[in-house]
């Protein structure tokens, strides 16, 4: 049988303190008895609070006293608004606001504003959103209204075509509240197979072009859903031999 190895001892600690070099054998030696180092308290430069450093080389306490210890590379800049003085690293040198807030409040003093032509409230914007969209109102609401006026303008003397009446008397407000109309009285539910919150339709049971004096009658409307509503659609040619008219 092969003779085993001593394990080589580790010279003693006295031993190690009597020589003059003290190298890596000191550590090991320290690390396996379980004694670690122990450095002398010291005051922390930015705090000047007493500490017991880790490490030979520590001078701050905690991280945040480290931050403040180092060398700054940046510079004061001053607020464009406030006119308070801020710090800023290197990279942002170009900064000129010290928050959020101050940036926003530059922006909305610094922006055109114009009254709505509909409502009159006054509207915060940048002149792009005039010469690029031509903006004249504050919602689209008011947008609508607008639009629907300036129509109206330039059918003064032309005159409104069929096509344009139909239109605007489909997607009027009293179009829509007999829509609305419509489905309360059915309680959401489709006439035909009794369907009750899916896609929902109101239908005119007599048509909308021939029968122009019904088309916001109450009577005249029922609640369909789409499938059953496109079951009773008629195309037009066959519309006018029903009802006799053009």
């Amino acid at each position: 049988m092969k003779a085993l190895k001593k394990k080589k001892k580790l010279p003693s600690l006295k031993s190690l303190k009597d020589n003059h070099r003290l190298g890596n054998q000191w550590w090991k030696l320290r690390k396996i008895n379980g004694r670690p180092r122990v450095l002398e308290d010291r005051y922390c430069v930015v705090c000047n609070k007493l500490f017991r450093p880790r490490y030979s080389k520590q001078k701050c306490c905690v991280y945040k006293c480290s931050t403040q210890a180092r060398p700054k590379k940046g510079r004061m800049n001053t607020c464009k608004l406030c006119r308070l003085e801020f710090y800023v690293s290197k990279v942002f040198f170009n900064k000129k606001f010290c928050s959020k807030i101050c940036f926003n409040q530059w922006l909305k003093d610094n922006s055109f504003h114009f009254p709505c032509i509909i409502c009159k409230k006054e509207i915060y914007t940048q002149p792009a959103q005039l010469r690029l969209r031509s903006r004249k109102t504050c919602s689209k609401k008011c947008n609508a209204l607008h639009r629907r006026m300036l129509a109206e303008k330039r059918r003064v003397g032309q005159g409104y075509t069929k096509h344009q009446l139909d239109r605007l008397a489909r997607y009027s407000p009293e179009a829509e509240k007999w829509r609305k109309q419509v489905f309360e009285r059915d309680d959401y539910t489709c006439r035909i197979c009794e369907i009750r919150g899916a896609r929902l339709e109101a239908d005119h049971i007599k048509p909308w072009a021939y029968f122009p004096e019904l088309r916001f009658e109450l009577s005249n409307g029922r609640t369909l859903c789409r499938p059953c509503h496109d079951k009773t659609k008629i195309p037009a040619n066959q519309m006018r031999i029903i009802y006799g008219k053009t």
